[in-house]
């Protein structure tokens, strides 16, 4: 009966310390963004280094898949720790409404979330630079 009691707790203990760690660092990765404006430059950065006006190293494009949607796939096995999405928003001289810019990067398989970024500019607006930093080893679940 003791053994039991004891047995009990540090299975219990040792179920959740395994389960509670995960590394997800080098799975696939998404991003999706979805606008109601073009964003021009709209790019994936393999690096959070600050360069002369966008990050230092080699940056991929956003594909565009019509309708103010955008999406690019990091494949898994990849060592970078951080990762940089710029691109520039128009100016918008209309007098009401909002431009609206959703960002998602969430694990492929997994669907756990590393990081999003949500913009809304009042119109009427400047030109707008995003520049949205995550790092693959945080996430939400």
């Amino acid at each position: 009966m003791i053994n039991k009691l004891l047995f009990i707790p540090i299975f219990l203990m040792l179920l959740t310390a395994t389960s509670c760690k995960k590394d997800l660092t080098g799975n696939a990765i998404t991003i999706q963004a979805n606008t109601n404006v073009p964003v021009n430059y709209f790019y994936l950065y393999e690096s959070c280094e600050p360069g002369p006006g966008y990050p230092l190293g080699a940056f991929y494009p956003l594909e565009n898949n019509g309708n103010g949607n955008y999406s690019y796939q990091i494949a898994s096995g990849y060592e970078n720790n951080c990762f940089t999405i710029t691109g520039d928003v128009p100016a918008n001289n209309d007098t009401f409404g909002k431009t609206i810019i959703d960002i998602d990067v969430f694990y492929t398989e997994e669907g756990n979330v590393v990081g999003f970024q949500d913009i809304e500019l009042q119109r009427p607006h400047g030109e707008y630079r995003i520049f949205y930093e995550f790092r693959p080893d945080t996430y939400l679940e």
